[in-house]
């Protein structure tokens, strides 16, 4: 019968839509691969553009040969620095007479050549100025004819024509503190000293000071490695990051606290091997951090970490939030987890409030952990975000690394304090083109370092520096 289909044109026909429907399965598996790769992509920009990382003024590419700051040699106008009026200097202090040549070594009578004038503006205690003069004789050797001047503790060796005069130790300590302190940015504290003491100072001269107060090998520099070894030790230690510029490129700034130190620091990149530099390689306390993969290196496998239930409670939330977006009750599961992380936060505050006693602690504790077992140790979830947020928290519970704080209640179950320490750090990155060079970067850290130190543990920042200029 002529149009009927015989067996083997049966299979031909199926033949060729058995091929046609893997070709079409092919092209949908490299669809959906390229419609991923592409929603990675966007999320990837959107992040760059909401970012809290980004630093202001950023640019996607540098000057070649950019132009140094500070004055060129030969341009501009050179001024020495004005020498206080008649009647603003209260003490006179007449410097010793020099014996001995400092470049020959004889050791006698010099000649008397002339006698050289120094100043030092600082603050008295009360805020008013205290302008000291110093009467340096400079002499003559008789035997090389180089000048030697006098000598004092107060007096730096190079002090003299256009650098004699100069800001002394209280008036240095005070416009550091604004500064790290009290957030006011650098270029706006010669104003504020003005309109609050009539002090005149420059952004150059305020920098200087600062550089000479945080150079390798002085006081303060010493400080910051004991503030290290402090860290070492501590029986937990925070940890967090946030965007900073350095000569123009992305940078870290690290934070870095304790019970009772604050240590920061400004690194190129952001890996394991900044955290080891700071705690070392045999840390033994708790770093309590975020979940950035930093901290999943091998080489804390070993270290003991409670990650913060506040970017976990975050991290819920927004599966949530997409949950309800799709049909059917996803959003449940996330918002089941976020629950367990928000009572543990209120069960640690109930116990240090003195609500609950240890014993209590612990028996609520075990609750806790057996809800989240339960939420965990399930089959693969339907939601794609909730899987993946499942197998994340999942590894990091394997790992002791959720509800640590439960065995400790010494250990704090969130990282908010390393954020808090970073706001100041955000906000004078706001305000600022951050660090020019790593010299720059060093001198801040190390002077920011102190003064929140200082802050923590309720000490008078101002005193502090003071003690460390010397």
């Amino acid at each position: 019968m002529a149009g009927t289909l015989t067996e083997g044109d049966v299979l031909e026909i199926i033949r060729q839509q058995t091929e046609r429907f893997e070709q079409l399965e092919a092209e949908n598996h490299a669809l959906r691969a390229e419609n991923t790769r592409l929603k990675k992509q966007i999320e990837e920009l959107e992040r760059k553009r909401h970012s809290k990382y980004a630093a202001p003024f950023s640019r996607e590419t540098r000057k070649a040969d950019p132009q140094p700051p500070g004055r060129r040699a030969g341009t501009g106008t050179f001024t020495y620095k004005t020498p206080p009026e008649p009647g603003q200097v209260q003490a006179t202090i007449s410097v010793s007479i020099p014996n001995t040549c400092t470049t020959c070594g004889y050791t006698g009578e010099l000649v008397f050549k002339q006698m050289d004038k120094a100043w030092i503006t600082d603050l008295k205690a009360e805020g008013a100025r205290l302008i000291t003069e110093y009467l340096v004789p400079v002499m003559i050797c008789p035997v090389c004819g180089q000048k030697v001047r006098g000598e004092h503790a107060d007096l730096a060796p190079d002090q003299c024509g256009a650098t004699a005069h100069r800001h002394g130790a209280r008036l240095q300590a005070v416009i550091q503190t604004l500064r790290h302190e009290q957030g006011i940015p650098e270029r706006r504290l010669p104003r504020v000293l003005e309109l609050t003491t009539g002090i005149r100072v420059t952004q150059g001269a305020i920098n200087q000071a600062a550089v000479r107060l945080a150079a390798d090998g002085r006081p303060l520099a010493v400080q910051i490695q004991s503030l290290e070894a402090q860290l070492q030790v501590a029986p937990y230690v925070h940890h967090d990051d946030t965007g900073w510029r350095m000569n123009g490129v992305a940078a870290w700034m690290s934070a870095f606290l304790s019970a009772d130190v604050v240590l920061y620091r400004a690194n190129p990149q952001h890996t394991n091997a900044e955290v080891r530099a700071v705690l070392g390689d045999h840390f033994a306390g708790t770093l309590v951090t975020d979940r950035f993969k930093v901290y999943d290196s091998r080489v804390f496998a070993e270290m003991v970490q409670q990650k913060c239930l506040a970017h976990l409670i975050r991290n819920a939330d927004e599966a949530a939030e997409q949950g309800r977006a799709r049909l059917g009750r996803g959003y449940l599961y996330a918002q089941r987890l976020g629950q367990v992380f928000r009572d543990g936060i209120r069960l640690h505050s109930a116990y240090h409030e003195g609500r609950i006693n240890r014993q209590e602690y612990a028996q609520q504790g075990e609750g806790l952990t057996l809800r989240l077992n339960q939420l965990l140790n399930r089959p693969p979830l339907k939601t794609t975000t909730n899987e993946r947020l499942r197998q994340g928290l999942m590894k990091q519970h394997l790992r002791g690394r959720l509800l640590y704080f439960l065995l400790d209640p010494a250990i704090p179950p969130t990282n908010n304090a390393a954020e808090r320490a970073l706001r100041s750090v955000v906000m004078a990155r706001k305000v600022s083109q951050c660090s020019k060079n790593l010299l720059g970067a060093t001198t801040y850290t190390r002077i920011k370092s102190v003064v929140e130190t200082a802050r923590l543990r309720g000490e008078d920042p101002v005193a502090v520096l003071m003690a460390l200029r010397r």
